[in-house]
């Protein structure tokens, strides 16, 4: 099944982060397509959507990361450019393209992080985030190209199990990426019907039994336990729900999520 991206781009030739995740972590890539987004500032001059005609500052940095997709072995017909004079807001721009283009994912680089922690640190904007967003976000920030496998965070909630059907849905075709469920709890509980939940969401998009792992780990600080596991165990991908709620004596993955935002390195973050 085709899987559609939308991967931002911005003029920093050192910040394609996004660019080299997808292209060291999908080995089968004549299923993905990307729209590639560029959000110029405000009274930049720009010539089109496609990068080969002007050499304007947009255009040469969608050529550069067409380039690297191709050179990665994406197929360029699976390429799309866009180019969007900026609005109110990056993170809302990327946000409101996101929801128009219903894409699978949409993927963060160095900039991307940047303004998202902008939104995230404002009360109205989150609001933004957590009500009109339909896509999970990928953010990529100082990837590991030696990492591999995917470490999914489960904490019995909706959004936790629904980032496991997303993680399932992007590894069904890609095999050489095992997934390793794991729970993180502060207090002795069982969370044998949790990981049955991600196992039989998992088998849903044909991922063997035999690539998925379930972790359970005790800490009192979640997302301090998960960089730690993920370091520790090379994953290329952390991937975790988020409400962007805190209710007492529940783990929530949302504040969780978003201490990773600030904090991971070396793995992407998807977040749902």
């Amino acid at each position: 099944m085709q899987k559609n991206l939308l991967l931002t781009v911005s003029d920093d030739p050192s910040a394609l982060f996004g660019v080299r995740f997808v292209n060291v972590f999908f080995q089968n890539k004549d299923q993905i397509k990307f729209t590639l987004f560029f959000i110029a500032p405000a009274g930049q001059r720009f010539s089109s959507s496609v990068p080969d005609t002007e050499g304007d500052t947009c255009s040469l940095a969608l050529e550069k990361s067409m380039h690297s997709l191709i050179n990665g072995g994406f197929l360029q017909e699976h390429i799309l450019c866009k180019i969007k004079k900026r609005t109110v807001s990056t993170a809302k721009d990327i946000i409101t393209e996101g929801n128009k283009g219903l894409y699978d994912a949409i993927i963060l680089g160095r900039r991307g992080i940047s303004r998202l922690e902008e939104l995230i640190n404002d009360s109205v904007s989150i609001k933004v985030l957590e009500g009109k967003r339909k896509s999970p976000i990928w953010i990529c920030r100082q990837i590991d190209p030696n990492r591999k496998n995917v470490l999914v965070c489960l904490d019995g909630s909706q959004e936790a199990l629904r980032m496991v059907d997303h993680a399932g849905f992007f590894l069904s075709g890609q095999s050489e990426h095992k997934i390793t469920l794991l729970h993180v709890h502060q207090e002795s509980t069982d969370p044998g019907m949790i990981f049955q939940q991600a196992i039989n969401t998992l088998k849903e998009h044909d991922i063997d039994e035999s690539r998925v792992e379930s972790k359970v780990l005790k800490s009192s600080n979640v997302a301090s336990m998960i960089e730690k596991e993920a370091h520790a165990g090379m994953f290329s991908v952390v991937a975790v729900g988020y409400t962007g709620t805190s209710k007492r004596g529940v783990l929530t993955i949302g504040s969780v999520a978003t201490q990773l935002c600030y904090n991971l390195t070396g793995s992407a973050l998807w977040i749902g």
